[in-house]
């Protein structure tokens, strides 16, 4: 009885072994790494670019904290134009891939009156 519980689900196996062979294929285009995760990173990333740019500025010319306060906008301005672009082609390949499983489908016909 307790050999049983150790026996592999046939369903299981036949299952993990599709997805790696579609792995091996590079058949699975969602998985890997996703772009949206480093976008925090990059978007502070630009922020202390240019505020460090800013405040460089600020003490060449003597312009304190103006040239400072105007680099952190531009780079929170940049940071979040970065992150929306990102965002756009993620959902962009979204719907290339939706688009694309259910272009082998059948549409439904609508009723005749």
């Amino acid at each position: 009885m307790a050999e049983d519980r150790w026996k592999p689900n046939p369903a299981d196996v036949q299952r993990r072994k599709e997805e790696l062979l579609a792995s091996a294929r590079g058949d699975n285009e969602g998985d890997g790494p996703n772009p949206v995760v480093g976008m925090g990173l990059q978007f502070v990333v630009v922020v202390l670019v240019c505020l460090f740019a800013g405040q460089w500025l600020d003490r060449k010319l003597g312009t304190s904290p103006w040239l400072l306060l105007a680099g952190m906008m531009v780079g929170a301005g940049l940071g979040l134009w970065s992150m929306l672009r990102v965002m756009r082609e993620q959902e962009a390949e979204a719907r290339r891939r939706e688009a694309g499983k259910h272009e082998g489908a059948e549409r439904p016909r609508p009723p005749e009156a």
